[in-house]
């Protein structure tokens, strides 16, 4: 089994180094990371449903997308990732608890109580420190989870907080559970270094021919193209979320107005406002310029400046109103 610390904190190219592994050759695989701030949401979530646009934009915090099913996650320097992949060429036999009794093992070596759930978790004191998701390609399978050690809690709340009933979708839907680090459960406390040597070490020494080189240069170079064209690329970040409807009473000076846009691929496909009385000019071009535009906060700010240039005698605060319409 290949075991590796990766050296890099970009979320980008260690979902990559996932894919990478998952999908070349017949290596068994055991890897650890740490993320720099990022939300990475499951393959068939509708991005902006999980998160508060607005505080990850503030924060400057990465939006990220895997390979792998399940909710929306925050991740920073004190939450480590660890990723198994095997070759399981008997489907029946694959199992969450598989992967994840050896880290509940780890985890119990430094007197964490820790426990599996029924939602994949992992658990202390009834509290999720660890989510856990798996995809499967062919004959193999890539299992892997988080774990809060000591993560910033209020970015992680502030990250994933959004308004969901303005979304209608079929995609699947993050499940908000009670959290707790990891840290605040040990004595004496000890830090996210050591904390990610010690799992490392609890996991190698129980397996054998174990193989704790580091990336080849053309391994690197492999896993830097996939981050680059897959991973790093607003067509899988935000295109890749499922088609849905964006509704939203939005505030316009004196009068609310419902704004309705069709979303396909990321792509702004039809955009409708029931319209107030006044201004109704400028929620006409509105219309016709959102039409293929991304909805992208970016994106989306600049098409209403140039509305608003157009429309004589109107003053808007614009990006409290672009605001309105994530």
């Amino acid at each position: 089994m290949r075991c590796l610390i990766s050296n890099s904190h970009n979320p980008y190219f260690n979902l990559a180094t996932e894919e990478y592994f998952l999908k070349n050759g017949d290596e068994e695989l055991f890897l650890l990371y740490l993320n720099e701030p990022s939300v990475v949401v499951g393959k068939h979530q509708n991005l902006l449903a999980e998160i508060n646009i607005k505080g990850i934009t503030n924060n400057q915090v990465k939006l990220a997308r895997r390979i792998t099913g399940g909710g929306a996650v925050y991740q920073d320097l004190n939450n480590l990732n660890f990723s198994f992949i095997h070759n399981c060429p008997e489907r029946d036999k694959i199992n969450f608890k598989v992967f994840t009794n050896p880290i509940l093992e780890a985890l119990k070596s430094l007197g964490l109580e820790a426990e599996f759930s029924g939602r994949n978790d992992l658990l202390v004191e009834e509290k999720k420190i660890s989510g856990n998701a798996m995809h499967i390609y062919k004959s193999r399978v890539l299992s892997h989870g988080t774990l809060l050690f000591n993560s910033d809690l209020n970015m992680l709340s502030d990250s994933l907080k959004n308004d969901r009933t303005r979304y209608a979708d079929k995609a699947i839907k993050s499940v908000r559970s009670p959290v707790t680090n990891i840290l605040s459960h040990l004595k004496p406390a000890i830090s996210i270094e050591e904390f990610t040597h010690k799992i490392f070490t609890q996991i190698v020494q129980g397996k054998q021919d174990t193989n704790l080189n580091r990336l080849s240069e053309e391994e690197e170079i492999a896993i830097q193209h996939i981050a680059k064209e897959k991973f790093e690329t607003w067509d899988w970040i935000y295109g890749y979320s499922p088609k849905y409807v964006f509704q939203n009473s939005i505030q316009f000076g004196p009068d609310s107005v419902t704004a309705i846009l069709s979303i396909e691929k990321g792509i702004i496909l039809n955009a409708k406002f029931e319209k107030a009385s006044s201004h109704n000019e400028f929620f006409i071009s509105l219309e016709k310029s959102l039409f293929n535009i991304p909805h992208d906060l970016k994106m989306v700010r600049e098409t209403i400046e140039k509305v608003i240039e157009g429309t004589p005698n109107l003053t808007l605060d614009v990006a409290q109103f672009c605001a309105q319409l994530f």
